[in-house]
């Protein structure tokens, strides 16, 4: 990891990593490809299967891919080295990232569903969408050991609207991530070491599309009669 205070000479090869038949990687990485936002860069995505729907646009679109272990990282470390990138983004890997495979770039940062330090945890559009607060959106932060923990390099927040659905609110947030990576691959690059996340941190528990529904159902029709909303399972502390 970055070493503050050291200037670096960025090679400008950058590692992706994320799953391989998931959306957000793909609709990150398609609209970095169509605005032309990684040109200079050379870009290879770390993934855990030769076939899916992020491997079908990285074949078609030239980008290497690195098959590694999908339960131990580690083990592909050697491997990782020998490749040489400077840059690691995790754009949706579902296993913690050890210090070991962090150690070997100069940064690493991760590309989260929600606006940190609120809205922590896996699929946070979900909770999002069953809470219905007034506004929603995505942050790219540096990784540390511990999950959405790291400061922030960006955010990107827009007004929710009832008639979005789950989908919809994903996509957004995909879309939003996409707008803002290019400039905080620059800021990283400059060696912008971000902002401590400061207030209330909330992290969501993942729900199941049954308990989503109904708690949106339920929060919908206390919109209408004026009351206040209840909000999907979490856990909230202050930092």
């Amino acid at each position: 990891m970055l070493w503050r205070g050291v200037k670096f000479d960025w090679n400008k090869k950058i590692h992706f990593i994320g799953l391989s038949n998931v959306l957000k990687p793909k609709i990150v990485l398609e609209n970095l490809q169509e605005m032309k936002s990684l040109k200079d860069k050379k870009v290879e995505y770390i993934t855990d299967k030769d076939e899916g729907m992020v491997v079908d646009f990285c074949k078609k679109n030239d980008i290497n891919i690195i098959l590694v272990d999908h339960e131990n990282l580690d083990s592909n470390i050697n491997e990782l080295k020998e490749k040489n990138a400077d840059l690691l983004i995790c754009l949706g890997w579902d296993r913690r990232i050890t210090r070991n495979v962090l150690d070997i770039y100069k940064e690493a940062i991760n590309c989260h569903g929600g606006l940190l330090p609120d809205y922590r945890g896996n699929r946070a559009y979900m909770s999002v969408y069953a809470n219905i607060p007034e506004e929603y959106g995505a942050t790219i932060h540096y990784m540390n050991e511990n999950y959405d923990n790291g400061n922030i390099i960006k955010q990107a927040k827009i007004k929710l609207f009832l008639e979005e659905t789950p989908l919809v609110i994903h996509r957004r947030i995909c879309e939003l991530t996409a707008l803002i990576l290019p400039e905080s691959i620059r800021l990283v690059e400059e060696e912008y070491t971000g902002e401590i996340q400061k207030g209330k941190a909330r992290f969501f528990k993942s729900l199941s599309r049954k308990m989503m529904d109904t708690i949106r159902n339920e929060n919908i029709e206390r919109i209408r009669l004026g009351q206040k909303k209840i909000i999907t399972p979490h856990k909230e502390w202050d930092l």
